[in-house]
Parts: C-alpha cells; structure tokens; sequence
C-alpha cells in the first residue's frame, strides 16, 4: 500500500516514522514545506503529486478548520481520486467529520474518521489508542496501518462517533490534569514536600496514566510541548459545543475551560497542557523559592 501522509506536527512525524519503519511505503507532504524536508521522509513538494501517486492518505493536523481546507483544496485539484483511502486522525468537531467524509465519498474515495487517544510517547512508541469510523470494510483494508500506530482499536460505527468519543475522552483528560495540577499546588501551598505529594497521590487517588506522564513534567515544571494548552483548548471547545447542542451540564468541563482560558491569557497556549500548574501557582500566590 503506498501511503501519503499530511501533517508533521508533534504528533504526525512519529506515526510517519513508524509506518516507514513497518515497511510500507510512505511519502510526506506539509503545508510548511520545511518541516517536510526535515522529517527525514521521502516527501513531495506539491500536495496533487502526493495525491496523484499514493493508494492512502493520512491527515494529521490541526484541528477543524485546518482539515476542511486540506480537504477542500485536494477535491479541487482535479485529480480522479475514485479507488483512494482518506484517512483523518485529526481530533476534529463530529459535524466536520461527517461533511468531510461526504465530501470525500461524493469524489469517489472512501473516508475514514481516525482519531487517537495519546501524546508524543505513544505516539513514537506506536501504543496509541485510535478510535474509527466509517465502512466496515474499509476499516480492515486498514487494519494493518492502525495495528503499526496504535495498541488499541476500537471500531465506532457510523461517521462522527469516533471524534465525539475523543472529546468526551479528552474532557476526562483536560479535568484530570487540572485536578492533579490542583492537588500538587495545594499541597506546596501547605509546606508539604513536592515529591512526596506526587509519590503518595500515585499511590493513592491520583494514580493514573495521566499521573504517570506528567510527573516528571510537573517537578521539574517542564512545558515542553508533548500535548499544548491550545489543542486540549480546541478540543474542550468542541466538546462543549456539543453539550450544548444536547443541553447536557458539562459542569467540570466548563471549569476546566475557564482554567485553559487563563492559560491562554497567561501566554502559555504553546507550552504543555501541565502547564495549567502555573495558573494554580499564581491564584495561590505560591512563590517559587530562591
């Protein structure tokens, strides 16, 4: 199968790497054509010469917007895409799911709505949890390509269902780190040691992988970015959105939001979603000692 892949963010290198290292064959094609060359992937430098020569295309991006444009743009090259495979693993809104795979059907190619449950770790480690929409059939002509990425599947069903499941799971995400972010905080405020609150919250209530792969994040208060303040942002946008539309009480969600917001208005919407510590920091006015 020869696959093109669109998107090398943080998350879109590593799952490239793993299905090149797997043995398909596999090109690369980003909008920033720099980051394209310095994947270390065979690339293309035009998106219609990726399109035009790959069976496969995986997206990888930002967030809605960003897919409808790639989308948009590639069913309008003019270019016979009937027989090809879209694959998106943005987290995306389940409204732009749905329009996208329309879209894509109506050109004559099969769609599938891919989402993943993960960050950077997985991702490179290809243990990621992905979450799948779409024909049936098409999924496991796919098979192989979702067992390289991740170590979970969980076929969904009809299109929009798979990116509403990652929303509701990236609520639990978002709450949860503001939560453990909470505990940590509190418990510095109180003079207790900060190694020992995240040994015994391990121990105890907070243990989690959450817990596990922000530990180090949170001691050392290290931002580097695996998961941002921005994309966890987007993705409480959405799935606020649909809340609404049901009249659902997302109470701990909104919480969590209004936190992300003031990550935001902090600067901090490019650094790691742990970072949300530094908003708890400042309401406590915890100073950091010299």
């Amino acid at each position: 199968m020869k696959i093109g892949w669109i998107g090398l963010g943080h998350m879109g290198v590593p799952m490239a790497w793993n299905l090149s290292q797997a043995g398909f064959d596999i090109k690369v094609w980003n909008r920033t054509l720099s980051k394209a060359k310095e994947s270390g992937l065979p690339y293309e430098e035009k998106i219609e010469e990726l399109i035009k020569d790959r069976d496969i295309i995986i997206t990888m991006l930002f967030g809605s917007d960003s897919v409808e444009q790639v989308y948009n743009q590639i069913t309008t090259l003019k270019i016979d895409l009937t027989g090809k495979i879209f694959i998106d693993m943005t987290t995306i809104h389940p409204e732009t799911a749905k329009k996208i795979a329309e879209l894509v059907i109506k050109n004559g190619a099969d769609f599938l709505e891919a989402p993943v449950l993960g960050s950077v770790k997985p991702a490179k480690e290809g243990k990621l949890t992905i979450l799948i929409s779409g024909d049936r059939d098409t999924f496991e002509k796919c098979r192989k390509i979702f067992e390289v990425l991740g170590k979970n599947i969980f076929y969904m069903g009809d299109f929009g269902k798979a990116s509403t499941m990652k929303l509701v799971n990236n609520t639990v995400l978002g709450s949860f780190m503001a939560v453990l972010s909470e505990a940590y905080a509190f418990g510095k405020k109180a003079g207790l040691d900060p190694e020992t609150v995240l040994e015994i919250l391990s121990a105890g209530a907070g243990n989690s992988a959450i817990l596990d792969a922000k530990k180090e994040k949170l001691l050392k208060e290290d931002y580097s970015t695996h998961f941002s303040i921005a994309l966890i942002h987007k993705d409480i946008c959405y799935a606020l959105d649909i809340a609404k539309e049901l009249n659902y009480p997302a109470v701990m969600t909104t919480q969590t939001f209004n936190l992300l917001n003031s990550a935001r208005a902090n600067g901090l919407e490019d650094k790691d979603f742990s970072a949300i510590l530094e908003i708890y920091k400042k309401i406590a006015n915890i100073k950091e000692e010299t």
